[in-house]
């Protein structure tokens, strides 16, 4: 969860940025509170929600910009508008702000759900609501609704560290930062600042006596090794740069590299690969981070960096796709493969299977050959039918990309057992860039991104995720301060000028 508060006006601009995404389909009012004789209203334009909002506000004539915006977001789609306007409440009531004239308004033009609070900061007793350390009171509040406490996370995190084995004091150092610590060397201390806000500290000589009796493990470095030489012939392995995201798919500053073999090595066997590198620039170093053995190596040591930069060729392993887990097993059966790997993947972007399949049926003089000019293939197991897309390397049960009437036509012609209308259910779009419709059985299957077939697994290995980090800063897709702020930066422009 992220809180921000936003810019302060004496003309409650926020009440219009508002208002205009309502009319526009692009935001829902949620909460409209304590607007006196407004509340009866069927209607109530933007100008009267001004007015009241500045009459109530004229209580206090010191006080020039009266306007308390702010705003509250998730990641992505984590919780609901409901969700968060409840959250929303509470947090105006710590805030101080529960019993003033407040209207809260969800957002979902973004990738990050997000709502947006208006209010003034005069209260009903004329009296400027305290704004001391807003900030930090803000992300503090924040906190409280979700239930954390940070000096708990801290101490749970330090405890962690000293489980690890590590050789530099910066590879411990590192590890804090990765968990979301800002740090300060000061009196043989180590000083972890969080949420603005010091959470812990820890001693530099106790830092350095670990790294003075620490002993490498050459068997895992080994393991690692190997891993790391099987998974970059099937994921993509060259580090690539990410970017603040920016209003109009502008992109910000670099903050820190990825690769497709660091993302599912972390997933999946909570091994962190943290590259070193500056301005976006072909990382110089990397360090290796595993959780699920607690120890910290310089990635030197495990794989040459420059043999990760390398493009490898995707043939020299055969991958097949799938959206089940169960769905392995039935391609075994019907291959007799054996020298494969699985990864369990979203649908390929721009598949359209229904559709083709559709096409295949209406628009081919016979089946194969609309199969084989998509490169699909139909094959049976158990009698059930499933999909093979040859060039996405993608294998599916046919029932969950058909409803139940276009499965039968299929069906007779394969000669399998037809789906009957009882088992017709509800349909939901299955990721973000397919357009056609998966249907969700009573009994069916979550397909989790972590869930992957058991060739993947270090036998008798407990595999260990690493702590989730928490970021109390406005997701950079939400904009509006930057709107604002080139309005001022404009305003003054032209005051500079009319002196000159």
């Amino acid at each position: 969860m992220t809180v921000k508060i936003l810019s302060s006006t004496s003309t409650f601009k926020g009440v219009s940025y508002n208002t205009n995404k309502m009319q526009s389909g692009k935001g829902e009012l949620m909460k409209f509170k304590n607007f006196g004789y407004l509340q009866s209203a069927q209607k109530v334009s933007p100008a009267e929600m001004k007015t009241f909002l500045k009459v109530h506000s004229n209580r206090n004539t010191r006080v020039q910009t009266k306007q308390f915006h702010a705003m509250i977001s998730c990641k992505e789609r984590e919780y609901n508008k409901k969700e968060l306007t409840k959250m929303a409440e509470k947090w105006l009531e710590k805030m101080g702000y529960g019993n003033n004239p407040f209207l809260i308004v969800f957002h979902g033009d973004t990738k990050n759900n997000h709502v947006h609070m208006v209010s003034s900061r005069i209260g009903k007793d004329g009296k400027k609501i305290n704004d001391s350390m807003e900030r930090i009171r803000a992300q503090k509040c924040m906190l409280e609704i979700m239930e954390r406490n940070p000096a708990q996370e801290c101490r749970k995190i330090l405890d962690q560290l000293k489980s690890f084995s590590f050789s530099t004091l910066n590879q411990a150092k590192l590890y804090l930062e990765t968990r979301g610590y800002n740090l300060q060397e000061k009196e043989d201390k180590l000083f972890l600042y969080k949420f603005g806000l010091l959470q812990g500290e820890l001693s530099l000589k106790e830092i350095k006596h670990k790294t003075n009796a620490n002993t490498i493990d050459k068997a895992r470095k080994k393991q690692l090794h190997a891993l790391f030489e099987k998974y970059r012939k099937v994921y993509c392995s060259k580090p690539v740069p990410i970017f603040e995201p920016l209003k109009g798919n502008r992109l910000g500053k670099p903050k820190g590299y990825r690769s497709e073999m660091a993302d599912f090595l972390k997933e999946k066997f909570g091994i962190e690969l943290v590259f070193h590198g500056r301005n976006g620039k072909t990382p110089y170093g990397y360090t290796v981070i595993d959780h699920s053995r607690r120890i910290i190596f310089k990635g030197g040591e495990i794989y040459p960096l420059k043999n990760l930069n390398q493009e490898e060729t995707r043939d020299k392993v055969k991958v097949i796709n799938f959206l089940f887990p169960s769905d392995i097993s039935a391609y075994k059966s019907i291959t007799g493969a054996s020298d494969t790997l699985s990864r369990i993947k979203r649908f390929p972007e721009n598949a359209a299977y229904r559709l083709k399949l559709l096409s295949v049926l209406e628009d081919y003089p016979n089946l194969q050959m609309g199969l084989e000019e998509f490169k699909l293939h139909l094959l049976v197991n158990e009698k059930r039918l499933f999909l093979l897309d040859t060039q996405e390397r993608f294998f599916i049960r046919l029932e969950a990309i058909l409803k139940n009437k276009e499965y039968n036509r299929f069906a007779r012609l394969w000669e399998v057992p037809l789906r009957n209308g009882a088992e017709q259910t509800a349909y939901i779009e299955s990721g973000s860039n397919s357009k056609f419709q998966l249907p969700i059985q009573a009994d069916s299957e979550k397909v989790l991104p972590h869930t992957l077939g058991n060739e993947y697994a270090e036998p008798d290995r407990e595999t260990v995720s690493p702590l989730p980090t928490f970021n109390l800063d406005i997701h950079q897709d939400v904009d509006d301060e930057a709107m604002h702020g080139r309005r001022r930066n404009k305003d003054k422009d032209n005051k500079k000028r009319s002196i000159r």
